[in-house]
């Protein structure tokens, strides 16, 4: 077992070298949980520092959607709850409703699927290289070029207005595409 005081120097230089990376991660998806993500994400990365490899930025970026998605599983247990006990009438405006370019990708992005978008963004926001996608997503390399390849499409088809070519290649369980049948 290391020394305590190499395990902190260890974790300190973790934090140090990807917290920047990982709160943008975090507040590009979610802004007002990103530092709850992040605080929760630094806390797993240092409850399992020996887990975590050398190449730390894209297990780091994975740990921090499994809190994200978690923190997501139980607003949504939260929300039901309060439904079932009487739910609060909301009217809210639709923020996607601007017609300049960046709000049709916004509501472009919002019409993909979450496995689309997090696959997308992971690329283009993150920066991650497909090897480092694929550890983020605990999947192989492969998967996530054909996932790319098909998120972009499905992106270029609602940004076009080909809302029935993006759903015709949606993914049928298990991810096998319909495409091409």
């Amino acid at each position: 077992m290391p020394e305590p005081r190499a395990q902190e120097a260890r974790f300190n230089r973790l934090y140090e070298r990807h917290f920047d990376a990982v709160r943008a991660y975090a507040w590009r998806r979610a802004p007002s949980l990103a530092d709850e993500i992040v605080a929760e994400t630094f806390l797993v990365a240092w409850r399992r520092l020996s887990d975590v490899p050398d190449d730390a930025l894209p297990w780091l970026i994975g740990v921090a959607r499994n809190v994200r998605a978690n923190i997501h599983r139980s607003d949504r247990r939260r929300d039901a709850l309060v439904q079932r006990l009487g739910p609060e009438s909301t009217a809210e405006g639709d923020p996607l409703a601007s017609v300049d370019e960046r709000d049709a990708l916004r509501g472009a992005l919002a019409g993909l699927s979450e496995a689309d978008r997090e696959v997308l963004l992971l690329t283009a926001w993150d920066d991650l290289d497909r090897g480092q996608v694929a550890r983020a997503l605990g999947c192989s390399r492969a998967n996530v070029a054909v996932r790319l390849f098909r998120a972009r499409r499905r992106l270029a088809d609602l940004l076009t207005g080909d809302e029935a070519g993006a759903a015709n290649d949606r993914p049928l369980h298990g991810g096998v595409s319909n495409a091409g049948s």
